[in-house]
């Protein structure tokens, strides 16, 4: 997790680096739509597009994981008082 985290801090101040000396205007053609800003902003714009894409594609394999980890806590939770109850009801008999 931590080497995540400094991969993803030097992947974004590298992005922000590189914007910040492409500062000039460019024109943009997107589906007939006519864009003209600062190549700052199309870059950042086309990274968020690209997280945003990948987040959305791991979403369901996230959620998946969550209710199999849900299902194998209820497992362990059963066998926990499963294995509690038996020894109390030989003790007694």
């Amino acid at each position: 997790m931590r080497f995540a985290l400094i991969l993803a801090i030097a992947l974004a101040t590298l992005m922000v680096t590189f914007s910040l000396q492409n500062a000039q205007a460019v024109q943009v053609h997107v589906l007939g739509w006519y864009f003209e800003g600062a190549l700052v902003l199309v870059l950042l714009m086309s990274f968020t597009a690209g997280v945003l894409t990948m987040y959305l594609a791991l979403l369901p394999r996230r959620i998946s994981r969550s209710r199999e980890l849900a299902e194998l806590r209820r497992q362990l939770d059963e066998c926990h008082r499963h294995m509690a109850t038996p020894a109390d009801k030989i003790d007694g008999e």
